[in-house]
C-alpha cells in the first residue's frame, strides 16, 4: 500500500506543478494585453470575449487585491464595469497594460464590494418600512436609499433579493401611491427604480411611471425633469416610451382585433394630451411641448 502510494504523489505533485505553470504563463499573457484590448472585450457583443476579459481581470484580481480569492462571475462582471468606466472617462489610460490598470483602479474593489453591500442591504430596509407602512416619510427614506444611477454589480444577490421584493406582490402598493394618490416621493421611488430595472421589472414599471401623466401631469412633468440629470439611462433617453400609451397584453391584443386596439390606443393618446395641455407653467412649458410632440 505504502508503495502504491508513492507512486502515485509524485504523478500529483507533478500535475500540481503543471498546472501553477500553466496559470503563470496564462498571467503572464494577460499582463501583456493593453488597456485598449481590454475595452475592447469588455465592450465586445461577444459572450465569449466578455467571458476573457473577466478571466484577465480575476488573475490579476483576485491574487494581489482579493488575498488570492477569484471573485465569483456577477462581481468580475462588476469590476469590469468600473474598469471599462475608468477608461472611457479616461482615454489616456488605454495605453497601459492591464495589470498596471487593474493595480491602479481596482485597489479600493475590496472595499467597494462591502460597501455595495451595505448600500443594499440599507436599501432593502427602506424598502421593507415604506411597504410596511406607506408614508411621505417613508417613501423619502425609500427614495434616498435606491440608487441615483446604475451600479457595477459588486453584490448581485442583494440587488436581486431587492428588486424581487419591489417588483413583486409589493409593486401594487407603490403603483397606487404613484398614480392614485399622487405621492411626490412615490414617484420619486418609481424614476429613481429605472437605475435597477431591466427585462420585465422595466416593462412593469414604465407604463406606470406614463400612467400619471392623466392625473398629475404637472407632478409627472416636474419629475421628469428632476430626475433627467442624475438617471441612467437618462429619462429624456426613456421618454417615448414613458409619455405614449400602451394597451396591455391581458386586455387585449392587435391581432384579435385591429380595429378596436388601434381605437382604444387614440383614445388614450387623446386623454394624456388633454392632460398635458392643461400644464401652463412657464418652467415646464419646454418639457410639456416635447412630450406633446411625441404624442401628436
Amino acid at each position: 500500500m505504502k508503495k502504491d502510494s508513492l507512486l502515485i504523489l509524485p504523478i500529483v505533485f507533478v500535475l500540481s506543478l503543471h498546472g501553477i505553470s500553466q496559470t503563470a504563463i496564462s498571467t503572464q499573457k494577460s499582463a501583456k494585453i493593453t488597456g485598449v484590448e481590454l475595452l475592447k472585450m469588455l465592450r465586445s457583443s461577444s459572450g465569449a470575449e466578455n467571458d476573457r476579459a473577466s478571466s484577465i481581470i480575476g488573475e490579476i484580481f483576485g491574487p494581489k487585491l482579493n488575498n488570492g480569492v477569484i471573485p465569483d462571475s456577477e462581481t468580475l462582471y462588476g469590476l469590469g464595469r468600473i474598469l471599462m468606466d475608468y477608461m472611457t472617462d479616461h482615454p489616456a489610460s488605454q495605453g497601459q497594460s492591464v495589470e498596471q490598470l487593474v493595480m491602479e483602479v481596482l485597489r479600493n474593489a475590496p472595499a467597494q464590494i462591502e460597501e455595495t453591500k451595505a448600500f443594499w442591504v440599507n436599501a432593502h430596509k427602506a424598502a421593507v418600512e415604506y411597504f410596511l407602512q406607506p408614508s411621505p416619510e417613508n417613501a423619502e427614506k425609500f427614495f434616498r436609499a435606491l440608487p441615483d444611477k446604475r451600479l457595477p454589480s459588486l453584490d448581485f444577490q442583494g440587488y436581486v433579493r431587492l428588486c424581487d421584493f419591489v417588483f413583486g406582490s409589493n409593486f401594487v402598493i407603490l403603483e397606487k401611491d404613484m398614480v392614485e394618490v399622487g405621492e411626490p416621493y412615490a414617484i420619486d421611488i418609481g424614476f429613481r427604480l429605472i437605475n435597477i430595472s431591466d427585462g420585465g421589472n422595466a416593462e412593469m414599471l414604465i407604463p406606470v411611471l406614463g400612467e400619471i401623466t392623466l392625473k398629475h401631469p404637472r407632478l409627472f412633468l416636474q419629475k421628469v425633469l428632476a430626475h433627467q440629470s442624475k438617471t441612467q439611462p437618462t429619462v429624456f433617453k426613456l421618454l417615448n416610451d414613458l409619455v405614449l400609451p400602451e394597451v396591455g397584453w391581458w386586455e387585449m391584443t392587435e391581432e384579435e382585433n385591429p380595429a378596436k386596439y388601434k381605437e382604444l390606443l387614440s383614445t388614450r393618446r387623446a386623454l394624456r394630451i388633454k392632460a398635458l395641455e392643461g400644464v401652463d407653467d412657464p418652467d415646464l412649458r419646454e418639457i410639456r411641448d416635447r412630450c406633446l410632440a411625441i404624442l401628436k
